[in-house]
């Protein structure tokens, strides 16, 4: 397709299209804002093209907030071409319906937390959780066996066989326990009580969660990075869906190709899509093919007729502040 079919094809479904690349974090929420601001005259539904390796999941949900107020809830649709992790999927929460393309990914809405004394290295706030729950279980079972190979093979009451095999159990986990900063874990904790908050009121307005899905988004998968495709997707979204239309791909690739692999990763980037369209439609060529692949080439990201501009018309900066959460 031409940049000008393009166009029409969003024209006529009445579709505003954003993109948005990088962390999910305030300086992004308010390019968001401007960008939807911005357009004037809005049209009935928007889709918003999100990869991010995750963030603030406050700003996660203003995002999904700030959508939901301008074009409805029911209006919403979230198009996934890549990662999208974390506090991106709580974004995805407030859509009425998912585009996942065949690399699309979504992850947990767990919690990641810089690591102590580390600069770039983060955890995920579960991995102290999920620790305190194996080593009570294994706790409990070393205890059980001491006490039944203390009173068995010695003879002992079980009274002192437990005080034996308590002060055992307690050689070997005083020193791991005492390790544990009871501060941080109410931290995590709060944390993902956050998520769970944000999700239930973000889904009581899309109402595109299925039964027990948050739940299992925040507490059931073992790691920050879980790739949760289109397939396991539809077992906790209720409306997933694919979409090939030659529109859809091209905008997939412009905002893969020019915005998230254009170094773009970190730095929240948002573009009204559909003006950046229309202000380069003009320089396409008459003689033009109808059918075209790469209608919307990345080099136009890079010109400097075309650039694409920050929401407000501001190239993008990168004073995006720094996020625990993810």
């Amino acid at each position: 397709m031409n940049l000008s079919e393009i166009s029409a094809y969003y024209k006529d479904s009445e579709t505003d299209v954003f993109g948005y690349v990088g962390r999910i974090e305030k300086s992004g929420y308010d390019r968001v804002c401007d960008a939807i601001e911005a357009r004037g005259t809005k049209r009935k539904k928007s889709i918003l093209f999100l990869c991010t390796g995750g963030g603030n999941p406050n700003t996660g949900y203003r995002i999904a907030r700030a959508f939901t107020h301008h074009y409805g809830s029911e209006n919403f649709t979230v198009a996934i071409p890549a990662e999208c992790k974390s506090a991106g999927t709580l974004v995805c929460i407030g859509a009425s319906r998912l585009i996942m393309f065949d690399k699309g990914e979504l992850g947990p809405l767990d919690v990641q937390f810089q690591k102590k004394d580390e600069i770039f290295q983060q955890t995920s706030g579960l991995d102290i959780l999920r620790g305190m729950t194996y080593l009570k279980s294994d706790a409990l079972a070393t205890f059980n066996q001491y006490l039944l190979d203390i009173n068995s093979s010695s003879g002992l009451s079980t009274k002192v066989a437990s005080e034996l095999a308590g002060d055992l159990v307690r050689g070997i986990y005083e020193p791991m326990y005492a390790q544990i900063d009871p501060v941080r874990l109410g931290e995590m904790n709060a944390a993902l009580q956050i998520a769970h908050e944000y999700g239930t009121r973000l889904n009581d307005k899309s109402k595109n969660l299925k039964p027990d899905a948050l739940g299992k988004l925040i507490n059931n998968y073992p790691a920050h990075g879980f790739v949760i495709d289109r397939a396991e997707a539809r077992t906790l979204f209720e409306r997933v869906e694919r979409n090939d239309h030659p529109a859809m791909l091209e905008m997939r690739d412009f905002v893969v190709n020019a915005m998230w692999r254009g170094g773009r990763q970190n730095d929240p980037y948002v573009l009204d899509l559909v003006a950046f369209i229309e202000a380069i439609a003009p320089k396409e060529s008459p003689d033009a093919q109808p059918e075209t692949a790469g209608a919307i080439q990345p080099e136009a990201a890079h010109s400097n007729t075309a650039e694409p501009q920050g929401a407000g018309g501001q190239p993008p900066s990168g004073d995006g502040e720094e996020q625990p959460l993810s």
